[in-house]
């Protein structure tokens, strides 16, 4: 098995809290810069991975996806237990895969889930501190929801998006936000192919200002039009949002289980 190139997917998960995103950095630590840096250990040699989305400083991931090559082979249990034993105790390997040259967890990747975590209640949860938006102010639920409905389907998300991605194509598909609670905890899951910079927080923070304004269900309709990042509402805070899952097929398996076959390859039989 020498002399080849051994290709990895890994799934991954970590609390954002000591990082400056999921991206590697020059002069900041991203998640990126210390996985590579476990990896390099364990192989002897320099690796550079490919993840299935930035996260922004703060945010966290409870599905990243990353891939990789190598000149050599590790089985998939020897290898998470290795990077495990490697990694800092915020950042966790979930699973491992083998996959062809073809794989790219980037550019494979079919759609992404973002999950925002709210606590909705009149005394703070310390349990939850940096790990979700405490709204003391009751939430009606069914209303903020219908607020956010307005926000699936394809749109221009120019108001919705950060002024440094304004030169990019602002217009996205949101295919689902469905939201849940349970006692104090409020889940809002917001699914695309594709997202722009800060989108997903801008579209909680202007949804939850709507709601406190009091303002028409379908604002955001209003928002859309006017092309204005000044015209949304407030950006909500890094740490209620959670990368929860990538998906690489049209049949809602997340993660390395979703992979389709044909970036599939058992390198035993080789």
């Amino acid at each position: 098995m020498q002399g080849l190139k051994y290709y990895k997917a890994c799934l991954c998960t970590y609390a954002g809290d000591n990082y400056n995103g999921f991206q590697r950095q020059k002069n900041a630590v991203g998640v990126q810069n210390i996985i590579e840096n476990a990896l390099s250990k364990i192989y002897n040699a320099p690796i550079q991975i490919t993840g299935s989305g930035r996260t922004d400083t703060h945010v966290h991931a409870l599905g990243q996806v990353f891939n990789f090559s190598a000149d050599k082979f590790f089985t998939n249990e020897n290898l998470s237990r290795a990077l495990n034993a490697v990694l800092p105790e915020d950042i966790a390997i979930l699973d491992v895969a083998d996959v062809n040259k073809d794989f790219h967890a980037g550019k494979s990747i079919k759609s992404k889930t973002y999950l925002y975590k709210i606590i909705n209640s009149p005394i703070h949860n310390p349990f939850a501190i940096n790990r979700a938006l405490w709204i003391r102010n009751k939430i009606d639920v069914e209303k903020f929801s219908t607020i956010l409905s307005y926000l699936k389907g394809t749109h221009d998300f120019h108001s919705f998006c950060v002024k440094k991605t304004k030169k990019e194509n602002t217009i996205r598909t949101i295919n689902f936000i469905d939201v849940s609670s349970s006692g104090e905890n409020i889940s809002v899951f917001i699914n695309a192919s594709g997202f722009l910079h800060n989108m997903v927080r801008i579209i909680l923070g202007s949804s939850l200002k709507i709601l406190r304004d009091n303002l028409r269900d379908d604002f955001a309709l209003e928002i859309f039009q006017k092309k204005d990042r000044r015209a949304a509402g407030p950006t909500a805070p890094a740490y209620g949002l959670y990368q929860y899952a990538a998906y690489y097929n049209n049949e809602n398996i997340p993660g390395l289980a979703g992979i389709p076959e044909k970036y599939k390859i058992d390198y035993n039989k080789n």
